[in-house]
């Protein structure tokens, strides 16, 4: 009986070291990565590597800023006024943009819940309930705030007259800097994919970040859900939460344009833009 339990216990803590080698591993090459970063002025800064984790590589691009310096809006351009992320930006003049959340391909409008402007100018989709469990949002007047919180979003009851802008998405990955735990019988969370995170930091900071996929030959191999909470958390960030990804994947700067590899187009290079009808900005 005492051998059995002394196996159970060193398989156990072999089982956890190897865990948190792994977890120690990919955080330290994520932060000793060769990353090309730009300045865009007043603390905000956007970067790019392209980093050995999880077995395979990673292409992802940072775009981080202090909430105080900017203001953050949460745009609403659905049909007729959709656009690729970089048009809407630009059309906004906005200084840094990632694609928002997720919408019906077809009509080009949000799936997911969405208030703007006092009115309520999209509902969850009943497709979406399996990945939806959050909202980003504006409530600070002054813009230099974003909230991000858990959402029951099957209810469709968050009142738009308490916010600027509130955007439902997700799932969670951060929260208090705590992975939550994650279906594992989804191919959305399981597999690899392009994804796009918002998020924020303890220390005043918002994080746009893009992570390419269905690139293995160029070393984007794109992220499960598990990977995307791991890599937010790597980053520094405290709170994010899951946006659209696959080709609708998305950052940009008004001073290096598109800063990823969007997939929309099938090809590892800037231009393949999907149109969206929501982006988030911050100018």
């Amino acid at each position: 009986m005492k051998k059995l339990v002394l196996l159970i216990v060193a398989v156990f803590l072999h089982t956890s070291f190897s865990i948190h080698a792994q977890d120690a591993s990919d955080s330290l090459a994520l932060v000793h990565a060769d990353w090309h970063w730009t300045k865009l002025g007043k603390g905000a800064q956007a970067g790019y590597a392209l980093i050995p984790m999880f077995g395979d590589k990673q292409s992802i691009s940072v775009i981080k800023y202090p909430a105080k310096k900017f203001k953050t809006y949460i745009i609403d351009a659905q049909h007729p006024n959709e656009g690729t992320t970089p048009a809407i930006a630009k059309r906004y003049k906005a200084k840094a943009a990632i694609n928002a959340s997720y919408f019906d391909m077809k009509k080009l409008i949000p799936a997911t819940y969405f208030a703007s402007g006092g009115k309520i100018v999209g509902r969850t989709y009943s497709n979406e309930f399996m990945r939806v469990n959050g909202h980003v949002a504006m409530k600070d007047p002054k813009r230099h705030q974003i909230e991000i919180a858990y959402t029951d979003t099957a209810k469709n009851n968050i009142y738009p007259s308490e916010y600027l802008e509130l955007l439902t998405s997700g799932p969670m990955v951060l929260k208090n800097k705590n992975i939550p735990p994650f279906p594992k019988n989804s191919n959305f969370y399981t597999k690899r994919h392009p994804r796009t995170v918002i998020g924020y930091d303890d220390k005043g900071y918002i994080y746009f970040v893009v992570i390419d996929g269905r690139f293995p030959d160029y070393g984007a191999y794109g992220a499960s859900i598990s990977e995307v909470a791991y890599i937010s958390r790597y980053l520094g960030m405290t709170d994010a939460i899951n946006l659209d990804g696959g080709g609708s994947s998305t950052a940009w700067t008004k001073k290096n344009g598109v800063i990823n590899y969007p997939c929309d187009n099938r090809k590892f290079d800037h231009d393949g833009c999907r149109k969206v009808p929501n982006i988030i900005i911050m100018k």
